[in-house]
């Protein structure tokens, strides 16, 4: 049974996944004055794409699943860059003090997750840093997307830069979870970490398919 949800919940982030990228993609060619705005999510959405088929190209070929650390990985990571390089511009760039805060926190994170996970696994770093660099990058992009939706209130911005908060909060979780439940071997089937996945692209859409950001500024 679980590994029946967890197969449907994968095939429907396949679908939305594709669904945000039309969406996102959308926006840049329509919104003029916003394009680099949505330009940034959408090319992030794509490197999640192509890491997924680069993913399942090389287990289609091989015949070996991809081990945690690899090449495809850099796709998810330009992805964290993409985006934070939105929340950081736009409407207009954040104080340099967020940039501080990000770091401590990075710093934070990377040493909770070296105590909590590093032992558990056995020592072996390379294996596990496919799983923990992921945590790592997640807490400070959910700070950066915090630090938008608290600068953003009593704006037109407020409701996308809190949809794009909880976003990122749903995507550190469903790594969290996904990193703890490798390390400490739990037999979940994967579908608790998908559905937060999920949960992350449906909060984008929903961002994405609100007003026009041309037309809300104007209000």
């Amino acid at each position: 049974m679980i590994d029946i949800v967890f197969q449907i919940l994968q095939a429907a982030g396949y679908l939305l996944l594709l669904a945000v990228l039309i969406v996102l993609w959308g926006k840049v060619f329509r919104q003029k004055d916003w394009r680099n705005f949505w330009m940034f999510f959408a090319l992030a959405w794509t490197m999640n794409l192509l890491g997924n088929i680069a993913w399942i190209i090389h287990d289609l070929v091989t015949g070996i699943a991809l081990s945690t650390f690899s090449i495809v990985d850099l796709f998810y990571v330009l992805r964290y860059v993409l985006i934070g390089i939105a929340l950081w511009l736009y409407p207009t760039s954040l104080h340099r003090k967020s940039a501080i805060w990000m770091g401590v926190v990075a710093l934070i994170t990377g040493l909770l997750v070296w105590i909590i996970y590093f032992p558990a696994e056995g020592g072996d770093w390379v294996s596990l840093l496919g799983l923990v660099i992921y945590p790592i990058l997640d807490i400070p992009l959910i700070v950066l997307a915090w630090f938008r939706f608290y600068v953003m209130r009593g704006t037109a911005w407020h409701t996308l830069t809190l949809l794009l908060f909880c976003a990122m909060a749903s995507y550190g979780i469903a790594n969290t979870i996904n990193l703890t439940e490798y390390v400490f071997s739990v037999p979940s089937g994967g579908w608790l970490q998908s559905l937060f996945w999920l949960l992350t692209d449906v909060l984008i859409l929903m961002m994405a398919l609100r007003t026009d950001l041309e037309r809300a500024t104007q209000k």
